[in-house]
Parts: C-alpha cells; sequence; structure tokens
C-alpha cells in the first residue's frame, strides 16, 4: 500500500493515524490525529479498548481496511507501538510509515494544521 496525497476515493483510501506528540503540527491531510494511543506497547486494557473504538468507527467495522500509522520521524517509536497494538486487536491491512511527517515534508508534499480527535 502507498500513501499518497492523491488517493481520494474514500472506500479504499487507507485510514492515516498521526501520533505525533506536539500540538499543533502539521500533518498529512486527512489525517486523524490520536495523540497518545502509541505511549507504550503494553496491554493498558483502557488504551486498546478506546483505540479499538475508534478505528472501529473510522473503518466502518470492517478490519481487512487499510490503516496507515505514522509519527514525527523514523526515530519516533509511538507510530510503531500503536501499529502492533491495531495489529493485536485483529487489524489485518496495518502498516508503520516509520519516515512520519519529516519523511513526507521531505518529499514536498502537502501538510495542513493538525487538530485533536477526540477518541
Amino acid at each position: 500500500m502507498e500513501l499518497r496525497p492523491d488517493s481520494h476515493n474514500p472506500v479504499h483510501k487507507p485510514i492515516e493515524i498521526d501520533l505525533a506528540k506536539h500540538k499543533g503540527h502539521r500533518s498529512v491531510p486527512g489525517a486523524v490525529w490520536l495523540k497518545g494511543a502509541g505511549l507504550d506497547d503494553t496491554r493498558e486494557d483502557d488504551v486498546d479498548a478506546r483505540l479499538n473504538a475508534k478505528l472501529d468507527e473510522l473503518t466502518g467495522g470492517d478490519k481487512s481496511r487499510g490503516i496507515v500509522i505514522f509519527c514525527l520521524s523514523a526515530e519516533c517509536w509511538l507510530s510503531y507501538n500503536a501499529a502492533l497494538r491495531a495489529v493485536r486487536l485483529g487489524y489485518e491491512n496495518v502498516h508503520w510509515y516509520r519516515g512520519g511527517i519529516d519523511a513526507w515534508k521531505k518529499a514536498k508534499l502537502p501538510t495542513v494544521k493538525v487538530r485533536k480527535t477526540r477518541w
């Protein structure tokens, strides 16, 4: 699966999840900011339950829907942890965009100011 700025078909477009910690940062257009979803890789029932509920909402209950999870940069492990959570929760098509927002910007792709999502 390729993360592309021109994926306009909402049925096939992956759900893009941003886990950067910085309030008011710029992100991939259309990404959903889920601050705190990848703080560690422990099995905290509350975080797993909240993430599962939000992913269920975003995917329409389709556990095979593509999900791309990213953070600020390749040094940020929040997205990796959240990707592991999503897989553990039964999501089948989870991708870790390791380069994150830094790689997106370096490729001179568009960004937008992110808004925190309640989850």
